[in-house]
């Protein structure tokens, strides 16, 4: 007897094997990682550049001030979310205290100050976690509206307000091309091998 070939059996297998799980060694998942920080940071920029020239156009270093927190932006939490990722910004020299540089990622930091390092880096922190960190440099003169030399480039009306907010304020007397901060994106690693075999979420880690 012929057997009559199933309704939509192409569609299904090709479905199946889009969600069979890959065999991923550790480098494959580091390189992805990799990847996958190097597109939230290049979102990030791109959207807080825009924001800033936008708002320091209208208002000035007032109105800049509530926008400077990218990695709070809907869109780049939309892309943290589907990697599975948390970012943040970290610095030697905070303006907000949030950003403090913790003793894990120290000589990360080091090694761009030095110029050792200019390019993004992935570790894996644990069985857990994976780390993405890539260096953030003053790239351009508007910057300097809010992180330059008080009196020259900034303001003392501006300097004000921050000092208002930011009473430990540290970020100031940059120039154009200095190393600011560097980013600290942690990647949970269930969460990211689930992604990049196109599987539910597996992990319920708080963001």
């Amino acid at each position: 007897m012929k057997i009559k070939p199933i309704e939509g059996g192409k569609e299904i297998a090709q479905e199946a094997e889009r969600h069979k799980v890959k065999r991923l060694t550790q480098q494959d998942i580091l390189n992805a990682a990799r990847k996958a920080g190097d597109s939230v940071v290049a979102l990030a920029t791109q959207q807080w550049d825009a924001r800033l020239i936008e708002q320091l156009t209208q208002g000035g270093v007032a109105a800049a001030m509530p926008h400077c927190q990218p990695e709070n932006y809907e869109e780049v939490e939309a892309l943290q979310h589907k990697y599975g990722a948390i970012s943040r910004r970290v610095s030697g020299r905070p303006r907000n205290p949030q950003n403090q540089l913790d003793a894990q990622v120290t000589t990360t930091l080091q090694r761009y100050t030095q110029s050792q390092s200019d390019s993004a880096e992935v570790v894996a922190l644990n069985q857990e976690e994976l780390l993405y960190t890539a260096p953030i440099y003053v790239r351009q003169e508007n910057c300097l509206n809010c992180h330059g030399t008080p009196g020259k480039e900034l303001a003392p009306a501006d300097y004000t307000l921050i000092q208002e907010k930011y009473p430990k304020d540290q970020a100031i007397n940059y120039k154009k091309g200095d190393l600011i901060g560097m980013w600290h994106i942690t990647f949970d690693k269930a969460d990211f091998v689930a992604f990049l075999n196109d599987q539910p979420k597996k992990s319920r880690r708080r963001r």
